[in-house]
């Protein structure tokens, strides 16, 4: 049972970044977010939106792919779980519907 409530954890710190990430992406992808700024030395380096762009669509991506395989690893606990896999199967769902929404959203916004 302790694995599953710090995979329970992951999933949830990863729901949260990924919320994040898909605030700042659908800013970039409306253009509502300025440009980037990275001091290099004396050197003031702009970054392009659509550099930033493509980094924060690959950060969604390995966060949502992360998510995707903590979900498959609460799946095997419950489908092992005799004594409270109801509660735990409503979790698992629970956890496969954001996956799902954040995914939808994500290819929307791309």
């Amino acid at each position: 049972m302790n694995e599953w409530e710090d995979l329970r954890k992951q999933a949830r710190k990863l729901e949260n970044d990924i919320d994040l990430k898909l605030v700042s992406f659908s800013k970039l992808g409306t253009g509502t977010v300025s440009t980037y700024k990275s001091n290099d030395s004396d050197t003031e380096h702009l970054l392009s939106t659509e550099h930033v762009f493509n980094s924060v669509a690959l950060e969604i991506e390995e966060l949502l792919t992360k998510l995707a395989a903590v979900n498959e690893k609460l799946g095997e606990i419950a489908s092992n779980e005799t004594g409270n896999g109801a509660a735990m199967l409503h979790t698992l769902q629970r956890h496969r519907d954001i996956l799902q929404d954040y995914t939808q959203e994500f290819r929307k916004t791309q």
